[in-house]
């Protein structure tokens, strides 16, 4: 692959895929793209240089767990990488999505075991590294445990996806909170 100093070109596969997904220009999604290769001259963001990205983002916080939990959801074939096409879904589903995507999202991302539910303890470490991040400690394991109340509708020790949604779509608070805005 010899690149001779032109611009990068992205697949025409991934230019129409995230016209699709994201509603963004060509032109935009060229610009993501050549700063996207910029940063990762492999095409590919490692999960040590994405959290070193994030860390500039809050760097009051401790962001590693974070970013860590955020990483895991983006890298959706879990190659231990994020490609271009990942990378832009998830900044386009947590800036721009719809409220049913984002929580579709952060479920994925409380869902440490990917298994579909999510367990007191799951939550507790997410909202843990929510707090951590914003660099506030304070009384986050209660707050976890509200949260989890909140959700568990039918007090199986679980949360579904379903029990998730439904309760973040009622709670503005709440989405605040999932969304790590304080």
């Amino acid at each position: 692959m010899g690149n001779s100093g032109g611009k990068a070109k992205i697949s025409k596969e991934d230019m129409q895929f995230l016209q699709e997904k994201t509603q963004l220009d060509k032109d935009s999604i060229q610009e993501w793209y050549e700063g996207f290769l910029r940063d990762c001259p492999s095409g590919e963001l490692s999960q040590t240089k994405f959290i070193a990205m994030y860390s500039k983002i809050f760097p009051s916080g401790n962001a590693d767990n974070f970013s860590q939990n955020i990483f895991r959801t983006f890298d959706t074939n879990n190659s231990g990488t994020i490609d271009f096409r990942e990378f832009m879904l998830a900044l386009h589903v947590t800036s721009k999505g719809s409220p049913e995507e984002k929580l579709a999202w952060a479920f994925r991302m409380y869902d440490v075991d990917g298994n579909g539910s999510i367990e007191f303890n799951e939550m507790k470490r997410v909202v843990g590294a929510v707090y951590e991040m914003l660099g506030t400690e304070a009384g986050h394991s209660g707050k976890a445990q509200e949260l989890f109340d909140k959700m568990d509708q039918n007090s199986d020790g679980l949360v579904s996806q379903e029990e998730f949604v439904e309760v973040c779509s009622r709670d503005q608070d709440l989405l605040n909170i999932l969304q790590g805005k304080s």
